[in-house]
């Protein structure tokens, strides 16, 4: 007959049970928080209500991401005490520590950069768009840029002045060179008034003021 095994032998004891249980909860909510945190990225688009809603759901995958780091420290930690109070090679301590380290790193930027991206989001989507006429339009200019499997993408930077004394840097990324000019463009008003007619074209543009995202604009 083959030995009785205890229900609290390392193989089945409940605490390994729930650990394993626990990594793999962790497992799937960092690789789904990732996959989010891309696809929205993805299908965000350059302007509008989408371009708010897209950045809110990124910066919260990226807050969730951050956690996911945080969450793993115990487990390093522990890794690395147990590696120190073991004989022989340091190197395994070692390799720990440049885990806790990096995790503590990217989880913290993760947290900052998507809570704080998150709570700029939250208040416009809560407050709306401000309307704000347009005084002048300056420094625009198009940078090419590669991507990826040769990929090509456009940053268009422009500098608007309002009407109340403020002025705006703006940075928005395009597929195509000429987006701007083309009349179907929610751009092309702004293109108007910034390149061809710029001393003769007035526009308005409703922002939301925190993240600095257009939701509209027309020209006066």
């Amino acid at each position: 007959m083959y030995p009785r095994r205890s229900r609290f032998s390392p193989e089945i004891r409940p605490g390994n049970a729930r650990q394993q249980l626990g990594m793999t909860i962790w497992g799937c909510v960092f690789l789904a928080s990732i996959v989010v945190m891309f696809a929205a990225f993805v299908l965000s688009g350059n302007f509008g209500i989408r371009e708010l809603v897209c950045a809110m759901i990124s910066s919260a995958a990226s807050l969730v991401c951050g956690i996911c780091c945080f969450v793993t420290l115990p487990t390093l930690v522990r890794s690395m005490r147990d590696a120190l109070q073991g004989p022989g090679d340091s190197r395994p301590a070692i390799g720990s520590f440049i885990l806790i380290a990096a995790a503590a790193l990217i989880g913290t930027t993760m947290v900052v950069t998507g809570g704080g991206a998150f709570a700029e989001g939250y208040e416009d989507a809560r407050t709306g768009p401000q309307t704000k006429a347009v005084t002048s339009c300056e420094k625009y200019f198009t940078v090419t840029e590669r991507g990826r499997r040769g990929s090509t993408y456009y940053r268009n930077y422009f500098t608007l002045h309002f009407n109340d004394g403020t002025s705006r840097r703006f940075e928005v990324t395009t597929d195509a060179e000429d987006e701007f000019a083309q009349p179907a463009s929610p751009y092309y008003a702004l293109y108007q008034a910034c390149v061809v007619r710029p001393f003769t074209t007035s526009i308005v543009v409703d922002v939301y003021p925190r993240s600095g995202i257009i939701k509209a604009i027309r020209e006066a």
